[in-house]
């Protein structure tokens, strides 16, 4: 698909307005933020007014330092603003975690990359091919005839190799995001930096929930998938860093596995759940089917009942694809 136009529109309606009320999802990862605090710079650049919103929560070490930079409420308008609210990132308006009535009533411009969701938003750019939103941001701010900063790349490099697993989810053929993060790099991101934010910085209790949820891991379906859980005793005593980029690393390297869940029961009867695949079994469309979304080999949704409950239900859905 050509998204030239929509390029072309996203970028008319950045130049039409000077206020920006910029968006991402709640429980943010560095390829929702990057986008955000990117456009954000370019805006600035541009002599335009950014402000960047986020409900957090800020659990993830390499965007603890961010959090400063984003506001959890939307402020109120100002005289004679007109804005453009951006929402990045995100597949539905309900997951960027703000009201409805907390948003003022403007145009509304939808950048993401994800192919499930609803099909809101006045201006919509979204391109479920490119790995990630970062990447996108990349591409307006060089088709208006910029360059990304050095902050700038080193922010889209992160984001990019957030969605990526660092470059592991690139699929064939695709040269175009190397040839892209390459100018990053270019730039001033630098690859061994991203990497060190993204492996370390962990907590000791981190690592001792990772032993506990890969202990409590279960085959199914002849080993071809795998299902484990944590739950708020866990973060009770071991704290609510997790680190679920190596978790599903461990996971899918099992021999003959296929995909992998990992249930996380809130204390509330409500348990949200992560899904991969390294098949062509697609997840995101099992996360649709229980409301929530995201890439064909990492999604996710949020379910009703206890950890039994939604294992059967799990169980039971995976069963119709494995057959």
């Amino acid at each position: 698909m050509n998204h030239d136009s929509h390029i072309a529109s996203v970028l008319k309606a950045l130049d039409d307005h000077d206020t920006f009320y910029l968006l991402g999802h709640e429980d943010p990862d560095a390829d929702c933020l990057g986008s955000q605090r990117a456009l954000g710079s370019w805006l600035g650049r541009r002599g335009k007014k950014a402000h960047l919103c986020s409900v957090g929560p800020w659990g993830r070490p390499e965007i603890f330092d961010w959090e400063p930079l984003f506001i959890g409420k939307i402020p109120p308008l100002e005289d004679g603003d007109q804005p453009l609210i951006v929402i990045l990132d995100c597949s539905s308006p309900e997951r960027t975690g703000f009201p409805d009535t907390a948003l003022p009533e403007a145009v509304t411009c939808v950048i993401d990359h994800h192919a499930a969701g609803s099909d809101f938003g006045d201006i919509r750019y979204v391109d479920p091919l490119c790995p990630s939103t970062t990447l996108m941001i990349q591409k307006l701010i060089e088709t208006a005839g910029d360059e990304p900063t050095a902050e700038e790349a080193e922010i889209l490099f992160l984001g990019f190799c957030t969605d990526t697993g660092y470059f592991r989810h690139v699929e064939p053929g695709r040269a175009e995001p190397l040839e892209a993060v390459s100018r990053l790099v270019a730039a001033g991101a630098s690859p061994a930096e991203t990497f060190r934010l993204l492996a370390g910085g962990r907590s000791l209790g981190s690592r001792k929930l990772l032993g506990r949820v890969l202990e409590r891991s279960e085959l199914y379906f002849d080993g071809r998938l795998v299902i484990s859980w944590e739950n708020w005793k866990d973060w009770r005593e071991l704290g609510s860093e997790r680190d679920s980029d190596m978790l599903y690393q461990l996971m899918m390297s099992i021999s003959g596995i296929e995909a992998a869940a990992v249930i996380r029961e809130q204390n509330d009867g409500i348990c949200t759940v992560g899904f991969r695949s390294i098949t062509n079994l697609d997840v995101s469309d099992i996360a649709r089917f229980f409301g929530g979304g995201g890439h064909r080999k990492a999604a996710g949704c949020t379910m009703s009942g206890d950890l039994h409950d939604v294992t059967e239900h799990l169980l039971q859905i995976f069963a119709d694809r494995f057959d």
